[in-house]
């Protein structure tokens, strides 16, 4: 049967708007594809079967091997013994002789929970990220292991990039030497700043040229673990104002062995501004049900952590007044906590890293940690403030203009200090303004002697009196009010015991003390008073409220007056 004209047009006309349709659709589709931002973009993410030869400890390939099969890095012979250690460690607080005669593609002992390992995770689900490595004249066969590790135990479907921030090396291997190697990289690119900026100024450098959703800040003498950053990348994608760290182990600074067990994974802080491992605190513990849930910290070591990009910068990034190095991880951890954020650790990502030992691979100009910390106290750390000053001496000098940080806190309407103790570190030993009774000398009105730590405030280091100088330091004691300890101010980590010595603050009953109402200094677990012997010397003796007996201790705290 044939069909007429008539009959047919409908059937065309609907043909030619399906058609319109399509095409329409078609044209918005590359419109989006051109237009739409360069995260927002659906592409194919590279997989290790895109890398010759990767498997997986290997998962970017074979590392920068030349044409004719050799590796680019020359390695030293191992060093034969004996050694001097210590002129081996002098210049980089590790035995780089050996360092260099290692592998730079070595396998490292895997020190993460068995469960760990049966964690599965949708790679092309998780967010990217950008490694970045700053470094200053750091030993060449360190940096590059360092890199190495990451391409090697990283998934390319998660790795966007390694960038290596130079803050101004002057060592000769550090230039055209690195430059070859990097070049013979997957992914690996170089930043140099034209002159020595800092620790802050180079980390933000690297952040802000990162391409990726997230930034990845590793030390340039690392070697991460087997499956280090799945966890961390899947937590980040589940809430972006999480800050996350990798758990830290060792490697032996002499022999170069990893060493499982490190800094753990929640830390806390010295009254000096000074970050130090705490157990699990107790309301931390209650949010996990397994030994792999993140670890809340109120904390950071600073050197290895995972930030959403945008996040970090919309909380200010770093100080940019802050000097060369130090408390910049303190200052950040306050302020992410105090300003919407949380800071965990993930006890699945862990990272080896050479502490340093016996020797610095660089000098800082003077006072800038003491800028650091004083700029840190001043902005976030209100009343408290007082307790870090003393501790550091009440330094003097120019800590820059405090207005940035403090509008930007306003702004962002960040909670206080005060707020941050009692909710983030609420087993710190001190929690409310109440708890530090004063700061200042322990004082023998009749001798004019003070108690003194003779600049020796070490773990059961002896201590004795000397005439007070009014110099603060090895004669000022932080006189505590809820634990009723005294802590010499050089080292708050110490508590002054009944055998006259200073020693661990943990874990121990004879630390508590007692000024009675005839003024004596009296032990509350032997029940004997601080006498000063007719020799002149220091000893425990029954109390007699005798003049030798009596001791003026620190001024009391205003802050705390106040309060009451």
């Amino acid at each position: 049967t044939l069909c007429r004209y008539t009959d047919m047009q409908p059937i065309q006309w609907r043909s030619s708007r399906v058609a319109i349709a399509a095409g329409a659709v078609a044209l918005l589709i590359i419109l989006g594809l051109v237009f739409r931002s360069p995260t927002a973009r659906i592409a194919r993410r590279d997989t290790m079967s895109d890398y010759p030869g990767a498997h997986e400890y290997q998962q970017h390939g074979p590392l920068a091997i030349r044409s004719d099969g050799s590796p680019h890095f020359a390695y030293r012979p191992p060093p034969i013994p004996p050694f001097e250690m210590a002129k081996e460690l002098k210049g980089n607080g590790f035995f780089v002789r050996l360092s260099d005669s290692i592998s730079l593609d070595r396998n490292v002992t895997d020190a993460r929970h068995e469960m760990c390992a049966r964690v599965q995770f949708d790679l092309e689900a998780l967010p990217r990220t950008s490694v970045v490595f700053v470094f200053f004249n750091e030993a060449l066969s360190t940096l590059l292991r360092s890199i190495h590790s990451v391409l090697n135990r990283t998934p390319p479907q998660l790795l966007e990039e390694i960038i290596l921030v130079d803050d101004g090396s002057t060592h000769d291997w550090l230039h055209e030497t690195l430059e070859e190697h990097v070049a013979m990289l997957p992914k690996t690119r170089l930043i140099r700043l034209p002159v020595r900026s800092g620790l802050v100024v180079a980390r933000l450098t690297g952040a802000k040229a990162a391409k990726a959703q997230t930034f990845t800040i590793l030390d340039s003498h690392i070697e991460v673990q087997p499956g280090w950053l799945e966890p961390l990348m899947q937590r980040i994608a589940h809430d972006r104002t999480h800050v996350l760290m990798p758990m830290i182990d060792g490697v032996n600074q002499e022999t170069f062995q990893p060493m499982p067990g490190g800094i753990g994974c929640s830390l806390g802080f010295l009254w000096n501004l000074i970050e130090h491992s705490i157990p699990i605190q107790q309301q931390d513990q209650r949010l996990r049900t397994t030994p792999i849930d993140a670890v809340r910290s109120p904390t950071m070591a600073g050197g290895l952590f995972t930030a959403d990009k945008e996040f970090f910068f919309s909380i200010g990034g770093y100080d940019t007044q802050f000097g060369f190095w130090g408390t910049e991880n303190l200052e950040f951890s306050f302020r992410l906590w105090q300003c919407g954020g949380v800071l965990e650790c993930m006890p699945c990502s862990r990272v080896y890293h050479i502490f340093r030992k016996g020797g610095h691979a660089y000098s800082l100009p003077g006072g800038h940690v003491a800028k650091n910390k004083m700029r840190t106290a001043r902005i976030w750390m209100d009343e408290y403030a007082f307790i870090v000053e003393a501790a550091l001496g009440n330094p003097k000098g120019d800590f820059g203009s405090l207005d940035e940080m403090k509008a930007l806190r306003e702004r962002l309407q960040c909670k206080s200090f005060d707020w941050f103790l009692k909710n983030v570190y609420p087993e710190g030993v001190i929690t409310d303004i109440t708890d530090v009774r004063g700061i200042g000398e322990l004082r023998n009105p009749s001798s004019s002697r003070c108690v003194d730590t003779y600049h020796n405030a070490h773990w059961d280091q002896p201590v004795g009196v000397y005439g007070c100088h009014g110099q603060g330091g090895s004669q000022t004691w932080m006189w505590m009010g809820k634990t009723h300890e005294i802590r010499p101010i050089e080292n708050l980590e110490l508590c002054l015991s009944s055998q006259l010595t200073m020693t661990s603050c943990e874990h121990r009953d004879n630390l508590a003390w007692e000024h009675t109402a005839n003024k004596e200094l009296r032990n509350t677990h032997t029940g004997q008073c601080v006498t000063i012997t007719e020799s002149g010397s220091m000893a425990m003796q029954d109390c007699q409220a005798k003049s030798s007996q009596v001791w003026e201790l620190p001024q009391r705290n205003p802050q705390a007056e106040s309060a009451s």
